[in-house]
C-alpha cells in the first residue's frame, strides 16, 4: 500500500477529493439501490418492509449528511466559504483537541506540551476542526493508544506535530477505512474525510500539513501555521 499523498497543488487535491467522494458514496447508494429493488419486488414479505424502508432512510439521511460535509469542503478549498481572521490562541485549541479526542476514543492517552506563542490570525471553530482531526487520526490506531502532541512557535509560524506508534504507515485505506466520531453529534466520519477537511483547513489559514512514517519512531502528523 502506498503512502497518501500530500495534495501540495489544486489537481492534487481535486484527485484525492474525488477519491473520497465516490468511496464515501458507495456504500450508501448500494444500501439505498439494493432494498428499493427489495421493495418493489413482489417476493418481500409484508412484515419486512419497515426494515427495508428503515434501511432506505437511514442511508438516505447519511447521504445528505455527507453531501453537506462535502459541500463545506469544497467551499473551503475554492475559498468561497468566508473564515474568520481574528487572533486565535493555539494552546487552548491545541489541548482541547487532546481532551475531546481521549473522550471519543476510551482507550485514547493523549499527553500535551505545547509552548505559550502569539496567536494565529483565522477561525477558532475551524481551527478546533483540525487538530482534533489530526489528533484523532493518530489516535485511532495507536499501537498502545498513546498519543504524544509537541507545539512551539518558531519566529513567524507555528508547528505543531501530532505522534504516535503505528503498525504500518499511513495509508488512504486506512484514512478510508477508519472513522472518527464528530463532536457533538451522534455520527461519524471517515478519516479520509476528516483529513482533507483538515488540510482544506490548514490551506485557508496559510499552512501545510505533512504525514510521515519512521518504523523506530512511528507515525506524525505535522501541522504547519503561518503566525505574525
Amino acid at each position: 500500500m502506498k503512502t497518501a499523498p500530500e495534495p501540495e497543488s489544486r489537481d492534487a487535491f481535486k484527485a484525492q477529493f474525488l477519491a473520497v467522494v465516490s468511496h464515501e458514496l458507495r456504500t450508501p447508494l448500494t444500501s439505498i439501490a439494493a432494498f428499493t429493488e427489495m421493495l418493489s419486488g413482489e417476493d418481500l414479505p409484508e412484515g419486512e418492509r419497515p426494515t427495508a424502508l428503515s434501511v432506505v432512510q437511514r442511508n438516505t439521511e447519511r447521504m445528505l449528511v455527507l453531501v453537506e460535509d462535502l459541500m463545506l469542503l469544497a467551499r473551503l478549498e475554492s475559498g468561497d466559504l468566508p473564515v474568520e481572521s481574528e487572533p486565535v490562541d493555539l494552546t487552548p485549541i491545541v489541548t482541547g483537541a487532546g481532551q475531546e479526542v481521549e473522550r471519543v476514543v476510551p482507550t485514547a492517552a493523549v499527553r500535551t506540551v505545547i509552548d505559550t506563542g502569539p496567536p494565529v490570525p483565522g477561525d477558532a471553530g475551524l481551527l478546533r476542526q483540525l487538530f482534533y482531526a489530526v489528533t484523532g487520526a493518530m489516535t485511532e490506531r495507536a499501537l498502545d493508544g498513546s498519543t504524544e502532541i509537541k507545539g512551539a512557535s518558531f519566529g513567524n509560524h507555528w508547528t505543531v506535530t501530532v505522534r504516535s506508534a503505528q503498525a504500518e504507515t499511513l495509508t488512504d485505506e486506512y484514512f478510508l477505512a477508519t472513522s472518527l466520531p464528530v463532536p457533538g453529534g451522534a455520527r461519524t466520519r471517515s478519516l479520509a474525510l476528516w483529513m482533507l477537511l483538515a488540510r482544506a483547513i490548514a490551506h485557508r489559514h496559510g499552512g501545510a500539513i505533512a504525514i510521515t512514517y519512521d518504523p523506530r519512531t512511528g507515525a506524525a502528523i505535522t501541522v504547519r501555521l503561518p503566525s505574525p
